[in-house]
C-alpha cells in the first residue's frame, strides 16, 4: 500500500525547487517586480522551505497519528492556493504563449502538481491513524 507520508515526501521535493526560484529568481516568479516585491517573495520562498522542515520531521517520525493527518490537511489548503494562481495564469492567458519565460514548467504544470499533492494530502488527512 502507498505510503501515507508520500505527500509529505513530494511536498518537500516539490517546494524545495518553488522556494529556491522564489529566493533567488523572483524576478521569473513575477517579471519587473520592484525592490519591496522581491523582499516579499524572497520571504514566502522562505516559507516554504520551513514548510519542507515541517515534512521532514514527519517523514523522520515513526507512525502516523492524528496529529500527522492535521499537517496533512494543512499543507494540502496550502496547495489550493498554488492550483488556483496557475488556474487564473492559464484563464487569462499569463505565461501560457512560448514568448514569455515560465518559471519551473508554467501554469498548466503547476496546476497538474499542485493538484496531485493537494489529493495526495486530502487522501493522507482522511486516513486512519497508525502507531
Amino acid at each position: 500500500m502507498l505510503s501515507t507520508k508520500l505527500p509529505f515526501a513530494a511536498h518537500a521535493l516539490i517546494e524545495t525547487a518553488a522556494a529556491l526560484s522564489f529566493i533567488f529568481s523572483p524576478d521569473k516568479q513575477l517579471p519587473g517586480c520592484n525592490v519591496a516585491a522581491k523582499l516579499i517573495l524572497r520571504q514566502y520562498g522562505g516559507l516554504l522551505l520551513s514548510t519542507n522542515l515541517i515534512c521532514l520531521a514527519i517523514l523522520i517520525e515513526p507512525g502516523f497519528t492524528g496529529t500527522t493527518r492535521l499537517y496533512a490537511a494543512a499543507l494540502g489548503t496550502y496547495h489550493i492556493w498554488p492550483c488556483y494562481r496557475a488556474y487564473s495564469r492559464i484563464s487569462h492567458g499569463i505565461g501560457v504563449s512560448g514568448k514569455e519565460k515560465s518559471a519551473l514548467g508554467g501554469p498548466s504544470l503547476h496546476l497538474i502538481v499542485h493538484l496531485t499533492c493537494l489529493a495526495m494530502f486530502i487522501w493522507a488527512a482522511t486516513s486512519p491513524a497508525t502507531s
